[in-house]
């Protein structure tokens, strides 16, 4: 994980609205990050297609295609999915800030590929895409890549905070081939959870679902595996599949028909 920017816990966001969050699967070869000297521009380009739920607590799921496009310099600024990174490293420590976003939530189906939404969220509202500011960190403990990061979310209607937290260990199966089980959890406060989880009077009043109160908590915790197979040094493949189970207040919450989901992504690529 130190070999590249990571801004996200394993599985956690790994699509969030269809943003890749490539941790476990573009990670460099344990073996040899450490005596690399990375390139002073490092762009990655590529394209692939996801399964996620249509929102997450759905039980209904969407193919979607997933565009792949990640531009980091000097090891030290990085450009993709998830946002604008900067970050300083030294040794197996790095800490960094991020400008992300939280793509939000409609209440239909009807807006595009890339949306999350479902037509039985109607009369809740839509969630808008909130702008973020996070912290975030990781240390590399022996062969076990540990991250955490705290977003504050800027929106409207979601104005949240969330903690993640995660852990990854990769293994060189063969010489082109690292495969690398990974494991998270996210906390959210109330703000978040209302926004996603509860159900206001009003809301209640316009939908199908009861009146409910969402407080802060622990939100999932997941788990899954990626793969990442090099055919040289430009092209790959790359993919994971991982489980989330929601927690607390996000599992028993009215707009939860499934607490328990999974999600899996395939993608082809090109590293300049």
């Amino acid at each position: 994980m130190l070999s590249r920017i990571s801004v996200s816990v394993f599985g956690a966001a790994l699509l969030a609205g269809v943003a890749l969050s490539a941790g476990p699967a573009l990670a460099d070869d344990p073996d040899a990050s450490q005596a690399r000297q990375p390139p002073v521009w490092d762009i990655t380009v590529g394209g692939g297609v996801a399964v996620r739920p249509t929102y997450e607590g759905s039980d209904r799921y969407r193919v979607a295609p997933l565009p792949l496009v990640t531009i980091r310099y000097d090891d030290m600024l990085a450009l993709g999915p998830e946002g604008l990174s900067a970050y300083w490293h030294q040794g197996n420590l790095r800490v960094g800030a991020a400008l992300t976003f939280d793509p939000g939530r409609n209440d239909s189906n009807t807006n595009g590929l890339f949306s999350n939404g479902d037509d039985r969220l109607k009369g809740l509202g839509n969630i808008d895409t909130s702008l973020g500011v996070k912290l975030f960190g990781a240390y590399q403990l022996g062969r076990i890549s540990l991250d955490a990061s705290v977003t504050k979310y800027t929106g409207d209607q979601n104005d949240g905070v969330v903690l993640t937290a995660g852990a990854g260990l990769p293994f060189k199966l063969a010489d082109h081939l690292i495969v690398t089980p990974h494991v998270g959890t996210t906390w959210a406060n109330d703000n978040y959870m209302q926004a996603y989880f509860g159900v206001t009077p009003v809301q209640a009043a316009n939908s199908r679902f009861a009146a409910y109160t969402a407080g802060s908590g622990f939100k999932d915790v997941s788990a899954g595996v990626g793969a990442l197979y090099r055919f040289n040094e430009h092209w790959f493949v790359t993919g994971d599949v991982s489980v989330k189970r929601l927690l607390g207040d996000a599992a028993d919450s009215p707009v939860t028909y499934d607490a328990t989901s999974a999600r899996a992504f395939t993608a082809v690529g090109y590293r300049f």
